[in-house]
């Protein structure tokens, strides 16, 4: 049966009972090596350390500097197994004694008491090994999971690349196909703007790899657009981590209510502002208000637009939506269960 990988270091001073230790544990295939001293010891711990087999002799003198820096720079998954033997009138003291020789960095400890027999020495530093392997088990697997994510991250990317040349290539074709057509121009603008839209959402996300965006940041970007400086916005409400889908869709939502306020609401006069506020109710229910003030006088209309209809839909996926048309100028209503666009939400968040 050949070796096994990993190394046992024996740190044990008095006489020839270093030797003696790595005889024992070479007859049940077990890799070894001496180390004279605790600096030396601190020098030879790394990832091939399997365990450490210590004596209280070897401790003197007490200089831990060194194996405590050793110990506080192992990766998170590594805690290296100290088997520790001790003198009989040590451990007869109490159970606590022999440990409070140690540095309280050293957690990963087993105590034998000498004299002992080979067959106990042996099973103690097994069970260390068996430990240690455990743990490289789990490095193992936190580095599998960290190339899966980098891939995933690579993937996600990509795919978010083409999806934003694909909007572009779609803007271009909007463009070019209405070109002939003079009379086309407002529904070619539109048209190209929601676009715009879409694209804008996505740079959010890829900062994040599609993971979220923050709802504050997604208010305005949407906005910003016809409120460059920001003076006619207000916003109010905890920032929160909203989901890809639902920030795609609220992009699309707040750029048809800000268009339109540009056009024919509060936007379209510098006297003019628009008041969004959000909050989560104790029930985990999302509640949002857009409030037009200072525009021109709104009358509801004839017949439900495209844009009305965007906006109706979308928001009807996520909850309850009712649009109002106040003397004051549009207000609309939003409400709808948190759990279908949040991930984290920061309470501490307030802006106005």
């Amino acid at each position: 049966m050949p070796l096994r990988s990993e190394v046992v270091h024996v740190l044990a001073t008095q006489g020839r009972d270093a030797q003696s230790v790595c005889s024992i544990l070479q007859r049940h295939h077990v890799r070894t090596g001496i180390v004279g001293n605790l600096e030396e010891l601190a020098a030879a711990l790394g990832e091939d350390t399997g365990a450490v087999v210590l004596t209280e002799e070897a401790m003197a003198p007490r200089n831990w500097t060194a194996l405590i820096k050793a110990l506080q720079q192992q990766p998170s998954w590594s805690s290296y197994p100290f088997v520790f033997i001790v003198s009989r009138r040590n451990s007869e003291l109490s159970a606590k004694a022999p440990l409070s020789l140690l540095p309280a960095e050293l957690t990963n400890v087993m105590v034998l008491e000498k004299p002992m027999g080979s067959t106990t020495l042996v099973s103690a530093v097994q069970w260390a090994l068996g430990g240690r392997a455990r743990q490289f088990q789990t490095r193992d697997h936190l580095q599998e999971m960290e190339k899966a994510a980098a891939r995933q991250r690579l993937m996600t990317r990509e795919l978010a690349h083409r999806v934003k040349n694909t909007i572009a290539v779609l803007q271009s074709i909007v463009s070019q196909t209405m070109r002939p057509f003079p009379e086309m121009v407002p529904v070619r603008d539109q048209l190209i703007e929601r676009f715009g839209a879409l694209a804008r959402a996505h740079d959010l996300l890829l900062a994040t790899d599609f993971r979220s965006a923050m709802f504050h940041e997604l208010i305005e970007t949407s906005t910003s657009v016809h409120d460059a400086d920001g003076q006619q916005t207000r916003f109010a409400g905890p920032d929160f981590e909203i989901s890809p889908q639902a920030a795609l869709s609220f992009a699309l939502v707040f750029h048809e209510l800000a268009t339109n306020a540009s056009k024919y609401g509060a936007l379209s006069t510098p006297s003019g502002r628009v008041e969004v506020n959000w909050e989560f109710m104790p029930d985990q229910l999302f509640k949002l208000s857009w409030r037009e003030l200072g525009g021109p006088p709104v009358h509801g209309p004839s017949s439900k637009g495209f844009g009305s209809r965007l906006i109706s839909a979308t928001l009807a996926a996520m909850g309850e939506v009712e649009v109002s048309y106040a003397a004051t100028g549009i207000e609309l209503s939003f409400a709808g269960p948190a759990s279908a666009l949040t991930h984290a939400i920061d309470q501490s968040f307030e802006l106005s």
